[in-house]
């Protein structure tokens, strides 16, 4: 990036468009909106100009001359470093066709040309107010996972715990072949399940022995707590059941809500086995770790009780499957 683009405070939009009337009518319109606007005449020079200027959003003509801008879109929504662009395909028919395929390569929104500009404007303007927002949600999601990390280093054992849970957790979800997306958001709900436990008190964590009720009272609450502080976060709705229901059990007596069965979500039926499994396998503050066969025996012994047992007998044949020392190195806040 140029010292003069970095000074320049203004957002910057790339216009891939290979019509030079067309070009020049969106930088007018743009710059006397207050944009700052970069220019591309096909498909290859717009995804070169992303990978060389910092860009806030993408105005892209559905058809370029060597590639369709759908494609354009696709592989900027598919790249790690530019998938949180808006990008806005402008196309000359409201064809449903069109639309359903703008959708599915990921565009944020279209415009009909002939673009009428107020609307464009306050299209991009949305745009830029979203993708501002979702920065900024992004972030807070990244405070909470050192949040979460901060509270297991309190008692000094459980660092990097959740990252083994989420671990076995993804293992098991992908020997269920749950889709991708699903995955992504089983290992968010694993690696955030136990944030709530912020609010128990370290000395009762870590207590040897058994809890009396007040304090087995404040450990049942954490799930709750937990739900409360990840309320906020980018597609919560979709991780909060876990994070509310890992401790709930297949027979009903679990906590927070007695659910049984199938009625507890199933990405929580996951992470319950996953974190008993884990639990099991490494030194606590209250006792040290159970040899392997006995945390195995432990797993059937709560199949259909505890835990589901049907998740329970696929999790432990990839316990045989896998070499248990190949975990995931854990990872301390800060």
């Amino acid at each position: 990036m140029s010292a003069t683009e970095g000074q320049d405070p203004r957002p910057t939009v790339l216009v891939a468009d290979d019509e030079e009337a067309s070009q020049r009518e969106l930088r007018a319109l743009l710059e006397r909106g207050g944009y700052r606007v970069i220019t591309a005449a096909d498909g290859a020079a717009a995804l070169r100009t992303l990978a060389a200027h910092e860009c806030q959003l993408v105005l892209c003509e559905a058809v370029l001359p060597d590639m369709e801008g759908f494609e354009v879109c696709r592989a900027i929504k598919q790249a790690p470093a530019t998938n949180e662009i808006p990008v806005v395909l402008l196309m000359s028919g409201d064809d449903e066709v069109q639309r359903e395929r703008a959708l599915q390569a990921g565009a944020d929104d279209i415009a009909i040309k002939p673009v009428d500009r107020a609307r464009l404007l306050a299209l991009v303007r949305v745009q830029l107010r979203i993708a501002g927002l979702n920065r900024q949600l992004n972030k807070l999601e990244s405070v909470v996972v050192t949040l979460a990390r901060a509270v297991e280093d309190r008692d000094h054992t459980s660092a990097g715990l959740s990252e083994k849970v989420a671990h076995w957790a993804m293992q098991l979800g992908t020997a269920l072949e749950l889709p991708d997306d699903q995955l992504t958001l089983l290992y968010r709900a694993a690696l955030l399940h136990d944030v709530g436990t912020v609010s128990v008190p370290v000395d009762v964590l870590s207590k040897q022995g058994r809890l009396d009720p007040g304090e087995f009272s404040q450990v049942k609450r954490h799930p709750v707590v937990g739900e409360e502080i990840l309320a906020a976060l980018p597609s919560a709705e979709q991780v909060l059941p876990a994070v509310r229901h890992h401790h709930e059990r297949v027979d009903g007596a679990g906590y927070p809500d007695g659910l049984d069965g199938e009625d507890i979500p199933l990405f929580a039926r996951i992470i319950a086995i996953a974190d008993a499994f884990v639990a099991m396998s490494n030194d606590r503050p209250y006792r040290a770790r159970r040899p392997r066969e006995e945390v195995i025996r432990t797993l059937r012994q709560g199949e259909g009780k505890q835990w589901d047992a049907a998740l329970v007998e696929r999790f432990l044949r990839l316990v045989d499957e896998i070499d248990t020392t190949s975990l995931p190195k854990a990872h301390t806040a800060g």
